[in-house]
């Protein structure tokens, strides 16, 4: 399990609770770029990979018991609510706007000129493949990336309410995920 605080922990623990009867034993914390290692000589009986490993695990020897992103979009109808860039609102709404635009601009940026990005992409990907960190980019950085829109508050908001049901996360206060 690559951290407790992440997206990847509560969409697998979702479907766990969905899925398997009884819970699912001993979780183990470990840096995401050991997991694999780990499954393959035996330290864990099954690990959760998120970035690059989800092309890669094959490498290892390994196959895939099941997607979490799969199972969420099944089961909700709803896009994988990933990682997030937030701000205190305590900044205020000119400042905040400015952030946003400047982020989204930074993003239509490298989608209109990707090899400008590649050479930081590659200092800071786990499987330095291109291929690879390719893939991780197309799948991950996509329109949800520029804009949030109804569709992706919907499936932070899904994530949390079902995470806090589960008692995983506190539950959602009444501005939650208000944008100035």
């Amino acid at each position: 399990m690559p951290s407790e605080r992440s997206t990847a922990y509560l969409l697998f623990r979702l479907w766990a609770a969905d899925t398997i009867p009884g819970g699912v034993g001993e979780i183990v914390v470990m840096p995401f770029h050991e997991i694999m290692p780990a499954v393959r000589d035996g330290k864990v009986d099954a690990g959760l990979v998120i970035h690059e490993a989800r092309f890669t695990y094959q490498n290892y020897g390994l196959h895939k018991l099941a997607d979490m992103g799969e199972h969420w979009e099944a089961t909700t109808g709803l896009p994988i609510p990933l990682g997030a860039i937030i701000a205190k609102r305590s900044l205020g709404a000119e400042r905040l706007n400015v952030l946003a635009d400047s982020i989204r601009e930074s993003v239509r940026s490298a989608w209109a000129d990707p090899e400008a990005s590649r050479p930081y992409v590659m200092e800071h990907a786990q499987e330095m493949d291109p291929g690879v960190a390719d893939q991780h980019i197309g799948l991950y950085v996509n329109e949800f990336t520029a804009d949030l829109g109804d569709d992706g508050y919907a499936a932070i908001r899904g994530l949390l309410t079902r995470a806090a049901a589960e008692g995983l996360v506190p539950a959602l206060g009444p501005d939650a995920l208000t944008f100035p």
